[in-house]
């Protein structure tokens, strides 16, 4: 062997032993294919590096001791041997003196430097996958954490560079676990930390602001950071201003804007002193619930029983005259909140007596008995746009004794005329009211905000109305504190809520009927028998039992034939317009197929086509409201009929265009408080009710209810009514649901089983919680 000094000989060396090995190996090239995809996907091999440059690239190696473990210094002496990739005979050795090896790579060297190479380029994303295959299958490879440590340090500086300053401190988080002294670490998080917190505070937004000092001290705990220090200076001094302007605004009586303030300092820094304080004062002085809705309430809500957001608000702004607050064995138990009523026992005569107006005027109460009367007597008017064929037909006349009777003379006795005067209170009326009456002070897209009148009955000064796209939002809204009050809870929501301290889960007193109501668009939807055949295609039970039960066990639940509730058991009073007699239309996919291509061949013959041989059924398009009952039961339902190729498109509607659905879709899904039959099957069925076009035999049946002058024959009429319906099909009844909402125990006054959310507002209470919304 050549001694490695003598340099002519040392080359001849090399010479011959390159030429030897090159003329043993098929082909000349030594670096490995990248089109055969990454090299750490590749073969393993390692590459021999010789004195004169060039390379071998060869089956992995075993040096002499046994080992990987290429030694800091090569041996002076003796051979290597090794089987080169492009031998002919892959199991051929050859030898290669160790006096003619500059250095040795072995494989996972190789991927380092491709990796080296990719982060010296900038091509980082190239990079990661090198680094990410040496991590898990070679942490050991010479170099690997000081070349991951570079290739984070210039990650995070590109990523700053860019103004992608998250993704810029979320790799300097990474370098900090692998080496929290790493050179110039603290002073790259104080700049990218300082530039998200500057960044969020711009755009207003505290509380991501404050989170991300907080998220950057718990990461960086064992650094020197002036970021934090500073910043949290800053942020006390900014809540200590807010506060102050808080307290201000507070004495003058200012309230909103003080908790808009208070809000802000808390969104600043929650650890503020003072600031529970200064909220129990506001709450004491100027008390406001949240409430959470899934729905929110149309821009001019009215009384409707075909829109339950519109229902909800209108109690609150436009109380009713007499609401129905209960169930008796006959009908409904009706209250007023302007003072007290009594029917004579002819039933003939019903006299309202007013509550003493506020500061006991006689000429105020003077003015609201008139103001009634006058309400009343529009009431049955054909010209008023406030008529009521119903009432028009009952009331003889109306009279005023002063100061504050009003008298109603009946041309004949009805079995509940309470229900017939279910009319929003005049202005001048709802003065007296003991609930007080709210007006709509503020509407944006996500909070109405209601505030008591001037002669505010109550305790509550303000409601605000919090619109949730999502009902688990909304429950977490609640467990938060940061709404009091949810107003409807999902039936699969219920078990979640019951099992969370602090909250209080109730249902509303009185069912509720879901139905698919045709809108006129489609002549489709004119053919009766396309209407059977959407009753048949909808399996309604499994929609009932697995999507809205989910399983669970609520009362009340249950599929129906008509639009009268059916009450939760066959013995609630409610039931009394319900025709047990009549039984929901079973599940028959077939029947549904047949019934639909022979109503559209109806309507394709009535449209002038002789043969009318397209099958194809036109796309009708489902309405439905944003809450989450009604939109899940839409999927549920499009996903039948589509299945029986009758084509159903979903469009989610807000309370506003729900009102003029009519327009906008071929059906709408619906929900109606169908509370008192006796009075609301003409609102519903009647030929001006929601449902519109009444068959001459329904038209009859509803003249014969307002007749019906015992509830026997209310019932019997009823069921009549029902049976009508079910063949008619104005509607397409699906279900009727017992409906939950729920709040947290610092609000009290709320009755157990109320009808309605608002309806004892007056009554309600809320104590004083830390950082309300």
């Amino acid at each position: 062997m050549i001694h490695p000094e003598s340099h002519i000989d040392w080359h001849r060396t090399v010479r011959l032993i390159t030429a030897a090995v090159l003329l043993c190996i098929a082909s000349a090239a030594t670096a490995q294919d990248e089109d055969l995809g990454p090299l750490y996907m590749q073969p393993p091999y390692d590459r021999i590096v010789l004195k004169n440059g060039e390379t071998v690239d060869v089956q992995k190696i075993r040096l002499p001791d046994g080992t990987r473990n290429v030694p800091a210094v090569l041996p002076a002496a003796g051979e290597l041997q090794v089987r080169p990739l492009a031998a002919q005979n892959a199991a051929a050795e050859y030898s290669i003196p160790w006096a003619a090896i500059a250095n040795i790579q072995l494989f996972d060297d190789l991927i380092l430097a491709k990796a080296v190479k990719r982060t010296n380029e900038r091509q980082f994303d190239a990079a990661f996958p090198y680094f990410s295959h040496l991590l898990l299958k070679a942490p050991q490879t010479r170099g690997l954490d000081t070349a991951v440590n570079r290739y984070l340090q210039q990650n995070a500086v590109a990523a700053y560079e860019a103004g992608e300053f998250d993704r810029a401190l979320a790799i300097l988080g990474s370098l900090y676990e692998r080496n929290p002294q790493a050179p110039g670490l603290a002073s790259g998080v104080n700049t990218v930390a300082g530039k998200i917190i500057s960044k969020y505070l711009q755009d207003r937004n505290y509380k991501s602001a404050r989170m991300t000092l907080d998220v950057v001290a718990e990461t960086f705990k064992r650094l020197q950071l002036s970021v934090i220090t500073n910043w949290r200076q800053r942020f006390e001094r900014a809540a200590a201003s807010q506060l102050d302007e808080a307290s201000r605004l507070a004495n003058a009586r200012k309230y909103l804007a003080a908790r808009q303030a208070i809000a802000q300092a808390v969104g600043v820094w929650p650890e503020l002193q003072g600031v529970s304080e200064l909220q129990a004062r506001l709450q004491r002085e100027h008390p406001v619930v949240s409430v959470g809705v899934l729905e929110q309430a149309p821009s001019e809500p009215v009384h409707r029983l075909d829109s339950q957001a519109s229902e909800r608000v209108a109690d609150l702004v436009t109380p009713l005259l007499m609401e129905i607050r209960g169930y008796t064995a006959e009908g409904g138990a009706y209250n007023t909140s302007i003072g007290q009523y009594e029917l004579d026992p002819t039933g003939i005569e019903l006299t309202i007596e007013l509550a003493d107006p506020p500061g006991g005027e006689p000429l105020a109460a003077g003015l609201a008995a008139s103001a009634l009367a006058r309400q009343l007597l529009n009431a049955t008017n054909p010209q008023s746009p406030h008529y009521r064929e119903a009432l028009a037909e009952l009331v003889d006349e109306v009279t005023v004794e002063y100061p504050q009777q009003v008298r109603i003379k009946f041309r004949r006795p009805h079995v509940r005329p309470e229900s017939l005067l279910d009319l929003p209170m005049d202005p001048a009326v709802s003065e007296l009211s003991d609930r007080g009456v709210f007006t709509v002070a503020e509407s944006g897209d996500s909070r109405v905000r209601f505030a008591a009148g001037s002669t505010r009955q109550g305790a509550i000064a303000e409601v605000h109305e919090y619109t949730f796209d999502d009902d688990d939002d909304a429950v977490a809204a609640l467990t938060r504190g940061t709404v009091d009050v949810l107003d409807r809870v999902p039936p699969w929501q219920v078990s979640r809520l019951r099992s969370t301290d602090g909250i209080v889960v109730d249902s509303y007193l009185l069912p509720t009927i879901h139905a698919l109501v045709p809108t006129g668009r489609s002549p489709l939807t004119d053919q009766r028998e396309f209407r059977r055949a959407l009753c048949y295609g909808i399996d309604r039970n499994q929609i009932v039992r697995d999507v809205l039960l989910a399983g669970t066990g609520h009362s009340g639940f249950q599929t129906v034939s008509g639009p009268f509730p059916a009450g939760v058991e066959l013995t609630d009073p409610i039931r009394y317009g319900y025709n047990g007699q009549v039984k929901p239309r079973v599940y028959d996919p077939y029947l549904a197929i047949v019934l639909a291509t022979a109503a559209w061949n109806n309507v394709q013959k009535a449209e002038g086509v002789e043969d009318p041989r397209d099958a194809t059924l036109p796309t009708l398009k489902l309405g439905h409201s944003t809450d989450p009952v009604a939109r899940t039961a839409c999927v549920e339902v499009a996903k039948n009929l589509n299945a029986l190729d009758i084509p159903i498109e979903l469009v989610e509607l807000s309370a506003d265009e729900m009102l003029r659905a009519d327009e906008l879709v071929d059906l709408k899904y619906v929900e109606f408080s169908s509370w008192e039959p006796v009075s609301d099957a003409r609102q519903l069925l009647g030929a001006d009710g929601r449902l519109g076009g009444a068959s001459d035999y329904m038209m009859l049946s509803l003249d014969r209810l307002d007749l019906a002058s015992n509830w026997n024959d209310v019932r019997g009429q009823l069921h009549q009514i029902h049976d009508i319906a079910s063949t008619d099909l104005p509607l397409i009844p699906l279900w009727q649901t017992v409906n939950f909402f729920a709040y947290r125990n610092e609000l009290t006054g709320i009755a157990p089983h109320p009808v309605r959310l608002y309806q004892d507002i007056g009554n309600w209470h809320i104590e004083h919680r830390t950082n309300p919304l």
